[in-house]
């Protein structure tokens, strides 16, 4: 009887662990899931998924973070700072909080408090290309453009086939009057065509109104020809 009790309770045991470990994976699956739709752009998708994970796991600093990127994205930008404050207080130097959080800060046109946010997640993860790009672009438009320069060319030193930070480097080169290397960069991120839709405006943006008018009239298809 002693034998067939201990069994039992062995059996019960390992049944307990069993169901723990298919709650947990099923939980994992559910995070993954929702991280897929987040880079798909689905972030519809991935609100009721994140919305029970922060209920079941309210001290999970990388639930609230990629909560409060589908809220930022879906803009509900006093939700978002929420949930990204509630991240950083379980995990103050979580980088991707930190630069999820000066996104947000740029989205809300408030670059005095982005920028720390933006450089606080690179003393934690320096060798990231897209915290040196989102930097970049906080920076470009707080209008520190020689300072926005040296970002995107650190992001782009990082990872060449970045192409949001060739487009936000084009911008940058051509609010200092260097066209070449502005063109050089549409280019590289859009091709000709792209090239020349964003000189536009970059002409525009210059004050350039004639410039980027006929650079637009030369895109435009030939009417005697339609």
């Amino acid at each position: 009887m002693k034998r067939l009790a201990l069994l039992l309770l062995l059996g019960a045991c390992a049944s307990d662990a069993h169901i723990r470990k298919t709650e947990e994976d099923g939980e994992r699956m559910r995070f993954d899931l929702a991280e897929t739709y987040v880079r798909k752009g689905a972030y519809a998708s991935a609100i009721p998924l994140l919305r029970r994970e922060v209920a079941a796991h309210p001290q999970n600093d990388a639930v609230h973070t990629l909560y409060g990127i589908v809220l930022r994205e879906q803009g509900l930008y006093p939700q978002a700072e929420r949930e990204l404050k509630a991240a950083l207080a379980i995990a103050p130097k979580s980088p991707r909080a930190r630069d999820a959080l000066g996104v947000l800060y740029d989205l809300m046109r408030r670059p005095e408090v982005a920028e720390p946010e933006h450089r606080a997640a690179l003393a934690v993860a320096p060798s990231d290309a897209m915290y040196w790009n989102n930097l970049g672009f906080s920076l470009y438009v707080a209008k520190k453009n020689d300072d926005a320069i040296v970002a995107l060319e650190r992001s782009l030193a990082i990872d060449p086939s970045l192409a949001v930070a060739y487009n936000n480097l084009g911008f940058a080169y051509g609010r200092r009057g260097d066209d070449a290397g502005a063109e050089r960069c549409f280019r590289t991120a859009g091709g000709d065509l792209g090239a020349k839709v964003n000189m536009a405006i970059v002409y525009e943006q210059r004050g350039e109104g004639d410039k980027a008018a006929r650079l637009r009239a030369a895109l435009a298809p030939d009417k005697e020809t339609r």
